[in-house]
């Protein structure tokens, strides 16, 4: 026996003849089939939209390869300025981040008795950047 709302092919006419022909409301029709209601809101893969990011998210990777050195708030302003799009820099950063584009940085050790700095890693050839973590050279 399949679980509930496995089969959204063969459950989705039964859930909507038992709405339709009783005049039953959504969560009486969902009771009496068994069903939870976020299941039969849910729409199949099949039918759900494809991202409405894909060519932002195809541009910030194409960016980041082209433009090692450079995060997100870099691009964030290219967009904006350079090509005239209206774009939220939050947006742009769950993106980015989505896309493993986030900057990473390691601590290490300068020497016995020194204090831990920061090092940078933030372009594709291993190079350092300025060592602060949050200014970037202009």
């Amino acid at each position: 026996m399949a679980a509930k709302g496995s089969e959204p092919g063969c459950q989705a006419p039964r859930r909507g003849h038992v709405k339709n022909a009783l005049g039953l409301s959504e969560r009486l029709a969902c009771r009496a089939v068994g069903l939870a209601r976020s299941t039969y809101r849910t729409l199949p893969m099949a039918q759900t939209p494809a991202d409405p990011d894909a060519e932002l998210r195809a541009w910030l990777r194409n960016d980041a390869t082209k433009n090692p050195c450079h995060g997100f708030r870099r691009a964030w302003a290219v967009l904006r300025y350079d090509e005239g799009r209206e774009v939220n820099k939050k947006k742009i950063h769950r993106l980015w981040r989505e896309e493993g584009l986030q900057v990473t940085f390691t601590s290490r050790a300068s020497g016995p008795g020194c204090p831990r700095s920061r090092r940078f890693r933030r372009c594709a050839e291993g190079g350092v950047g300025n060592g602060f973590p949050g200014r970037r050279p202009h």
